[in-house]
């Protein structure tokens, strides 16, 4: 099967196709320690998408020996810090250096061999000066689904040129030579428009590189995708969410006091008041709370599916997203 730019023979090896309820359903698989993961790159957003995104599954692949490189598109600048973790009267270059000093914490911990920066070498295409893209911050378009805040300028990352992102991307392939590139399904979780832009950053990586590149599913148990079990790395993973202390705390999800309240995450955008874990769940959910105030569940159970095959806006209401997307001059062709 193509793939996006090239033949695939991982996912041909490892899929088949059935015709449920009138649809062609597309069944595909894919085991930690497959070579295909060699020599994995990620996308990322923002410092403490890794953890918060793929910890689970960046803790797999590591554990199975493979090589795991992380790409991180902006630095956070438009973040909020947890109050009492900057010092007082801290402007954007303190929230910056606080960021960065996390995410090296936490790519350390989750065993990532190395991380980049796009717009810094050798994330930035050749002649070109060093460019930053900056965070787009956000702003609540529906309940659980974001969209782009309204201050956004021209260089933030999902308002920049997205030729000259792919650019700077490129440059890092041939530093890393990446077997397989990972990034977000087009829900982008909670539609952040940062994680939207990555979403696209990776598919058009694809298709100029002829590189496979799979999805991380934004919900468990979207119809296409392929689960694993990351129960065995929980305290890995919660060891490297704590690395974010200026942007989030890990709670306990027993507590009484959590009970009724709205969260992002398992049951997708607009999920109902927190309750017990479903019987049905095979692992078990973190949890965790932004420095907003916003309670997400992350599973314990990543799931992926090749670019080409995944649906292009799994369990989000699409006129809203798109309506939310802002405009690159380079067109985003799927």
């Amino acid at each position: 099967m193509s793939t996006a730019g090239g033949t695939n023979a991982h996912t041909d090896a490892r899929t088949s196709s059935q015709t449920r309820a009138g649809t062609n359903a597309i069944h595909y698989t894919w085991d930690p320690g497959d070579p295909l993961f060699a020599r994995t790159l990620f996308l990322h957003a923002h410092p403490d998408d890794e953890a918060i995104q793929a910890g689970g599954l960046t803790a797999l692949l590591t554990a199975a020996g493979h090589r795991v490189s992380i790409l991180t598109c902006t630095r956070g600048e438009e973040g909020e810090a947890v109050p009492g973790t900057l010092p007082a009267g801290a402007g954007e270059a303190e929230l910056v250096a606080r960021r960065e000093a996390e995410i090296t914490r936490a790519r350390a911990i989750l065993g990532v061999t190395d991380g980049f920066w796009l717009g810094t070498v050798p994330a930035l295409a050749p002649g070109a000066a060093p460019r930053r893209y900056r965070d787009s911050g956000m702003a609540w378009i529906a309940p659980g689904v974001a969209g782009p805040a309204p201050s956004a300028g021209p260089r933030a990352f999902s308002r920049a040129d997205l030729s000259e992102e792919i650019a700077d991307a490129r440059a890092l392939l041939a530093h890393v030579r990446p077997t397989v590139i990972i990034g977000y399904d087009a829900a982008a979780s909670y539609g952040h428009p940062d994680h939207v832009r990555v979403h696209h950053l990776a598919r058009a990586l694809g298709r100029v590189s002829g590189i496979p590149v799979l999805e991380l599913a934004s919900t468990p148990g979207q119809a296409g995708w392929c689960y694993r079990n990351a129960r065995a790395h929980e305290a890995t993973v919660v060891a490297a969410l704590r690395c974010y202390a200026s942007q989030l705390t890990v709670v306990d999800r027993a507590d009484p006091g959590l009970a009724g309240l709205p969260v992002i995450g398992a049951a997708g955008a607009g999920a109902p008041a927190l309750g017990p874990a479903p019987d049905s769940e095979p692992a078990p959910q973190l949890l965790i709370r932004h420095v907003g105030g916003q309670l997400q569940e992350l599973p314990l159970w990543p799931g992926l599916c090749p670019a080409e095959w995944a649906p292009s806006f799994p369990a989000v209401d699409s006129s809203a997203r798109a309506a939310s997307m802002p405009q690159s001059s380079t067109p985003v062709a799927e």
